[in-house]
């Protein structure tokens, strides 16, 4: 868990200081995370890391696609599942989406930016319902205050998940 806690701050300070998390922080953390999960279970744990990694790859990809997540996010999901075994993987997912929820709603209280993204939503998914059809979901990335940064709740989830608060 330690390792996973220090990959974890790397990433935290590259996505707050660069939106960005790069590539090498996720491979050194997936390695390590199946290297752990096979020195302490066995080749099978470390098949299942690597079988959960995809699921979460399937799972949020096509949230990624529609622009409502960043690759490093779905990136750094997959590299937790390496580390986290079964049922824990789900509540960790849970814990840091409703975390990413909580920030989400005190920016759009805090900020008119965030008020004109609920109306930005609503319209996008009227569009959705009634086309049928799927567009990107538009996202002004220059504008810092409507972007929620998935690596904070995350982080914030496993430390949590480390003090065994759930």
């Amino acid at each position: 868990m330690v390792i996973l806690i220090g990959v974890f701050c790397v990433a935290v300070y590259m996505d707050l200081r660069f939106y960005k998390i790069p590539n090498l922080c996720i491979l050194a953390g997936i390695g390590s995370g199946i290297i752990m999960t096979c020195v302490s279970y066995s080749a099978i744990g470390a098949v299942m890391a690597c079988l959960a990694a995809l699921m979460i790859f399937a799972v949020f990809y096509p949230f990624y696609l529609m622009g409502g997540l960043g690759a490093g996010d779905v990136k750094l999901l997959m590299m937790t599942a390496c580390f986290i075994k079964g049922n824990r993987i789900l509540q960790y997912l849970l814990v840091t989406f409703a975390i990413a929820a909580i920030f989400s709603v005190a920016k759009i209280l805090l900020f008119r930016e965030g008020r004109e993204r609920i109306w930005y939503f609503g319209g996008y998914l009227k569009k959705m319902v009634l086309t049928g059809s799927v567009d990107d979901y538009r996202v002004d990335r220059t504008n810092k205050r409507c972007i929620i940064r998935l690596s904070v709740p995350a982080f914030l989830s496993l430390i949590m998940m480390y003090m065994e608060v759930y």
